[in-house]
């Protein structure tokens, strides 16, 4: 049973030290996906927030327009009240003329003077004009005053018209800001979004610096193991070298020995002795021959076994001092020094950094909501500068003075 556990902790050490480098590959592989994954979401929410932004910034436009139509409205109905209360006036004077008519009739027997006038005619064409007369003046009072009315009438129906277009303009208006809320929600959880993917993106930079130094070093460990390892080689090449030339100059010397001996005695202890030294000499030739291709076979294999290396309270209102720029202008670059491509972005300001941080949300009077994504060696301070993308609208802007609400 303790053998199986000791074989068992063996087997998983030799893991552990086999894996790592496998697993470090993938690791550094993962990081470079999940950092590809979070970048291609960034764009796809700068893209949505600039859609926002100019979704809100339309609705404020017509939230801007219906405000202007409910002022106009009002000065019709302020207008049509003032002309109703006049009519009603007039109607009131021609009222108390009739009523004093017709009080004088009673009162003065004016009704038996136009008799009295009829009967006095001198001919019937004098009695005919004379009816006629006093039938058109009757005429005359009563259509004047049921014009009053009718002209009462109308102004009465214009303004209950202007009462109830001013209601739906208000109501309009209501839910116009209701959606300018909800897109200024919007922009600001987008603008949250993408603050994480940044702070996620920062980390898995960091992360992957680390793995890669990690795995440098790993690189530069063995390079150094396998210089030393064919150093190591080429030092037992040198030493088997060395010594199978000193044991070929040791037979050599004693070859030549053997033969000055041998040459000093009679012919036939020459002879004996020249065969003997032969057989030595073929011997030790053998021995050397043998030694040698043995020392040399051990630095083959040597070599051979070195070949396995290891491998809303939510805003500041600021003034400030406002320009305007576009990368359409000449030698402009389409790029912020965020990194935002202003073709697909427009809805961008340059700041100073220190007074507004990059990535906040800011609402510019006279232009609408923007994202802080630029930068300028003219901006300091309380200068911002804002983004079109064309010059006329550049030059249209020119340098003014603006308030800017900075988001949180």
């Amino acid at each position: 049973m303790k053998s199986k556990w000791t074989l068992a902790i063996v087997a998983l050490l030799a893991a552990n030290l086999v894996t790592p480098v496998i697993a470090q590959a993938e690791s550094l592989d993962e990081l470079n996906r999940k950092e590809s994954a979070v970048l291609e979401q960034s764009d796809q929410i700068s893209s949505e927030v600039q859609s926002a932004l100019t979704a809100a910034n339309e609705t404020y436009a017509q939230v801007e327009a219906t405000k202007q139509a409910i002022s106009d409205n009002q000065a019709a109905i302020k207008k049509a009240q003032a002309e109703i209360v006049e009519t009603e006036k007039v109607i009131a004077k021609r009222e108390a003329v009739v009523a004093e008519r017709l009080k004088n009739i009673q009162v003065n027997g004016s009704f038996e003077y136009n008799w009295s006038a009829l009967l006095t005619a001198e001919n019937i064409t004098d009695f005919i004009n004379r009816a006629m007369a006093i039938t058109q003046l009757q005429s005359m009072e009563k259509e004047k005053i049921d014009s009053l009315h009718e002209e009462k009438t109308k102004l009465e129906d214009l303004q209950a018209t202007v009462e109830s277009k001013q209601a739906d303009l208000k109501e309009n208006e209501a839910n116009l800001e209701a959606e300018a809320s909800d897109l200024d929600n919007k922009v600001a959880d987008l603008q949250a979004q993408l603050a994480k993917n940044q702070s996620t993106l920062a980390d898995i930079a960091a992360s992957k610096e680390l793995e890669t130094a990690r795995i440098q070093a790993e690189k530069e460990k063995a390079a150094k193991e396998a210089a030393e390892k064919k150093a190591q080689e080429e030092a037992a090449k040198e030493a088997a070298a060395k010594k199978q030339a000193e044991a070929e100059a040791a037979a050599k010397a004693s070859a030549e020995s053997s033969a000055k001996e041998s040459s000093s005695t009679s012919a036939q202890d020459s002879s004996s002795s020249a065969e003997s030294s032969t057989s030595e000499s073929s011997t030790n030739d053998s021995s050397s021959t043998e030694d040698s291709t043995s020392e040399s076979t051990t630095p083959s294999e040597d070599n051979n076994g070195g070949n396995d290396n290891p491998s809303n309270g939510n805003y500041t209102t600021m003034s400030f001092e406002s320009t305007a720029y576009s990368y359409a202008e000449p030698g402009a670059s389409y790029f912020t020094a965020s990194g935002t491509d202003l073709r697909t972005n427009p809805q961008a300001v340059a700041v100073d950094p220190s007074v507004i941080p990059l990535g906040t949300l800011v609402e510019v009077e006279g232009y609408g909501l923007a994202v802080a994504l630029d930068t300028g060696g003219a901006i300091k301070g309380r200068i911002i500068d804002v983004h079109f993308d064309n010059v006329p609208a550049c030059n249209a802007w020119g340098r003014r003075q603006v308030q800017v609400k900075i988001y949180r």
